[in-house]
């Protein structure tokens, strides 16, 4: 048996409509899809996402950028949080998005989808009127 995780997401692309100052949430929350076959007999899947660069989430181009701390996701309906915390992938600019721990006999291989309502906060950022555009990455790791 080979090992294998994959991770979908969709859609591709959440516009955001900003605030010169306030909160605004995404049009479209994202559908994350993840499927693991993994020979072994337990371990934990962790999925994560995450942004490249604490400081930079979202960026105009011209040097006007918004943190991943101006950035929240609310997973699976539930509270909003930034992107602040620490993963393997990424340290200061990520979320937890789950963590499972599986063993062979019962749930391997399996499947789930969640959802990933996304926020950002502009409240005192003093940002001109333009397009920002971010990277937004969701990876998963078993141990």
């Amino acid at each position: 048996m080979s090992s294998s995780i994959t991770v979908t997401a969709a859609p591709g692309s959440v516009n955001v409509a900003l605030l010169q100052s306030g909160v605004s949430t995404g049009n479209s929350p994202i559908s994350i899809t993840t499927t693991w076959s993994i020979p072994r007999l337990f371990g934990t899947i962790t999925e994560y996402a995450y942004f490249t660069s604490p400081a930079t989430a979202l960026t105009d181009g011209a040097g006007y950028n918004i943190p991943s701390a101006n950035v929240s996701g609310s997973f699976n309906a539930g509270a909003y949080t930034a992107f602040t915390g620490a993963s393997p992938f990424a340290a200061g600019s990520s979320m937890t998005l789950f963590n499972t721990s599986f063993f062979f006999f019962f749930n391997n291989p399996a499947t789930r989808t969640d959802s990933l309502n996304l926020q950002i906060n502009t409240t005192g950022l003093n940002l001109p009127a333009g397009a920002y555009t971010g990277v937004l990455h969701i990876q998963a790791q078993v141990i």
